[in-house]
């Protein structure tokens, strides 16, 4: 894995889901999430974050990724995770709108 302070803020979806030991955050809706998502998902919606950053489910020690439908939301999340000192966050690439199906 790269030095922390070079590792890209996205991780595609052939090397983030072969990865043991992560913790996988599912950042849409909650209507999103119940029509389908990663079986290993973590659920937080992006807008829950701030009001549930105390009772978050990682340490600042875990590697973490996130995802929303297109990239955009879970990138958002993955910058202010890192903003806080949760460093080895990154968005996986596309979103569950490109790759979600081939995982149900």
């Amino acid at each position: 894995m790269p030095e922390l302070d070079t590792l890209p803020i996205e991780i595609s979806f052939e090397d983030a889901i072969g990865m043991k030991e992560v913790a996988i955050i599912d950042c849409r809706s909650t209507e999103e999430f119940e029509d389908g998502h990663l079986a290993r998902a973590i659920h937080l919606p992006l807008q829950h974050l701030s009001i549930q950053i105390d009772d978050f489910p990682c340490s600042n020690e875990d590697t973490i990724f996130v995802y929303c439908r297109t990239g955009n939301r879970s990138h958002t999340f993955a910058v202010y995770l890192r903003s806080i000192g949760f460093t080895k966050c990154q968005s996986i690439a596309g979103g569950y709108s490109l790759w979600g199906e081939m995982t149900c």
